[in-house]
């Protein structure tokens, strides 16, 4: 089986790409994208801009964009995967990870996609971050737990949405109906993007996250005379993760604990750094409008940290799991958050409780090699 994965987000075409090249039936995985931008995920053919980013070229682009309100860096993508998606043929399966997998002018995007699946075998839409029926959904049904949840209580951060009106364009939509009518299945990736899809005739379920299990350490029970929080602040999507919430109950735990604990807030570092200064915590504030986990709260579960998260009543049922049992769910209400944070501190023990039951949660739903198991399952049953 040749395999084709366009566009990543979150590490999930990485993550999976490495469980595929350990399963009997599969010959070949390339990966196409942009690294999922500042991320910097490893791929096989790289379509991210370089002139658009180059110094000479954020100037011109900030410019264009400010004159015309339009992006030079899609073009530069747009031209790129056109020059490398021209040669993928004859692929098994193709897999894409939203329904705006490359992240060019919609027009554009269509063209692309339209050779490429002409000129290959059974395409699957992965419904993986915002995406049209998931927007349009959560638009029709406001009281869903959902990152828009924010912006329908204060229309004013419409700015910082700028991301999610995209797929309100006629363009995007368009595409949107090109690839569902087109591909043979549609794919969930957790628990947030079951309603959107589950009465779609095309819906073939869940599949977890990946997680490359090998490249994090085993559990380390760190000693626990201070407690460390960690909280990670990308100003991008700060309203989107509800990191206000986090902000105001570290405010009061710290007050309250004094030298008992240490705040770590992480912000505008490199995501490596990033990812190496959470790994020195014992709890991790990860984002509270959402019903299941990223990648970055499963890799700290798999670390054996406890992670305040999306645990959903959802999330729950579907896994058969108790409250508190693998990770902590995060909600939008600062007195609840510093409850459950002080309940850890007060009593040490639960801490690696949680964290080991964490780690072992991950171990066997989410490990790539299982999951990928799933997906080539998945693939092979669909004609």
């Amino acid at each position: 089986m040749r395999i084709l994965l366009i566009g990543d987000y979150s590490g999930l075409h990485s993550a999976l790409k490495k469980g595929l090249m350990q399963h009997a039936a599969v010959e070949e995985v390339v990966l196409i994208g942009d690294g999922d931008k500042f991320k910097d995920f490893q791929v096989d053919v790289s379509i991210r801009p370089t002139l658009a980013y180059s110094r000479g070229g954020v100037f011109v682009r900030k410019a264009i964009h400010k004159v015309f309100g339009w992006d030079i860096a899609e073009l530069e993508v747009g031209w790129r995967a056109q020059q490398q998606l021209k040669k993928k043929k004859d692929f098994d399966v193709v897999q894409l990870i939203n329904d705006r997998p490359i992240q060019t002018l919609a027009f554009w995007e269509r063209r692309i996609l339209k050779r490429l699946f002409n000129q290959n075998k059974k395409v699957f839409l992965l419904s993986c971050g915002i995406d049209v029926f998931g927007l349009q959904y959560l638009m029709a049904h406001p009281e869903e737990l959902s990152l828009l949840q924010p912006l329908l209580a204060n229309p004013q951060l419409r700015a910082q949405y700028g991301y999610v009106d995209v797929y309100r364009q006629k363009g995007v939509i368009q595409t949107q109906q090109m690839i569902v009518e087109h591909c043979v299945g549609i794919i969930a990736s957790d628990v947030d993007y079951v309603n959107p899809n589950k009465t779609h005739s095309k819906y073939l379920g869940l599949i977890p996250h990946p997680v490359v299990l090998e490249s994090i350490p085993p559990l380390e029970l760190l000693p626990l005379d201070c407690v460390r929080i960690f909280l990670g602040i990308n100003r991008g999507n700060y309203h989107q993760k509800g990191i206000v919430y986090f902000e105001e109950a570290l405010q009061q735990i710290q007050l309250k604990y004094g030298t008992e604990v240490e705040v770590i807030i992480a912000e505008q570092m490199s995501y490596q750094t990033y990812k190496k200064v959470q790994a020195t915590a014992h709890i991790v504030l990860d984002q509270v409008f959402s019903k299941d986990q990223g990648y970055n709260a499963l890799e700290a579960m798999a670390r054996g940290q406890v992670v305040f998260t999306g645990a959903s009543k959802e999330f729950l049922a579907y896994y058969t799991l108790q409250e508190d049992e693998v990770c902590i769910e995060a909600k939008p209400n600062v007195a609840y958050l510093v409850d459950k944070l002080s309940f850890l501190i007060d009593t040490k023990s639960r801490i690696h409780e949680i964290g080991q039951r964490a780690q072992a949660f991950v171990r066997e739903v989410h490990d790539c090699q299982t999951i990928a198991k799933q997906y080539v399952t998945i693939w092979e049953s669909k004609k």
